[in-house]
């Protein structure tokens, strides 16, 4: 069989290089997350997030910024953590800690389920509607890289799982394009 894999990828992570080898040693299953981080620099996507989350601590006690604290959410779920819970044996995951800019070793752990779950608490209804718009113009952009598209299709989800918040139920979102407006509800009913 023939050796495909690359034998040395490197990272330029901060603080450290980062330098990931395919021949055993020490393994995470986590690993998407250079490439995740690396995207994101590259993309501005949790930026454009935290962008309009309120700040809801006082100046005093802040020691991580609002875009660290949706960093590590967004690369939490997208690892497939999606319980606020997970954050508690994560926030020490080496990894983890590495592209979000701390040293694994040395510097602090990451934030708490109890800060996470304040973080995802913190924007109302208006600062939903702004972070849509964010994403959507986010994504225009990035597409109209290629050329301004022709179409946009929009794939639903047709089914209706529960929530316990309402806020999810009523957040609209907006993509604003050169020739229209397209606007939807999360929920997939389309919004007048």
């Amino acid at each position: 069989m023939e050796d495909c894999a690359p034998h040395l990828l490197r990272f330029e992570t901060a603080p450290l290089e980062l330098e990931a080898a395919f021949d055993g040693g020490r393994i995470t299953s986590d690993g998407g997350l250079l490439w995740l981080a690396q995207i994101d620099g590259e993309l501005g996507l949790c930026e454009a997030i935290a962008s309009y989350v309120p700040e809801w601590r006082s100046q005093r006690s802040v020691r991580r910024s609002l875009a660290t604290l949706v960093r590590q959410r967004v690369y939490q779920i997208a690892c497939g953590y999606e319980d606020q819970n997970d954050a508690d044996t994560l926030r020490t995951d080496p990894l983890l800690k590495l592209v979000l800019g701390r040293l694994p070793e040395r510097e602090t752990d990451l934030a708490s389920q109890p800060t996470l779950s304040r973080l995802e608490n913190a924007p109302g209804v208006k600062d939903c509607l702004r972070i849509a718009e964010a994403l959507g113009e986010l994504y225009v952009r990035e597409r109209s890289k290629d050329g301004v598209p022709s179409r946009i299709l929009l794939d639903f989800d047709a089914t209706d799982p529960p929530t316990e918040s309402r806020k999810a139920l009523t957040t609209t979102a907006t993509i604003k394009s050169a020739s229209s407006t397209l606007c939807w509800s999360l929920t997939g009913t389309p919004v007048s």
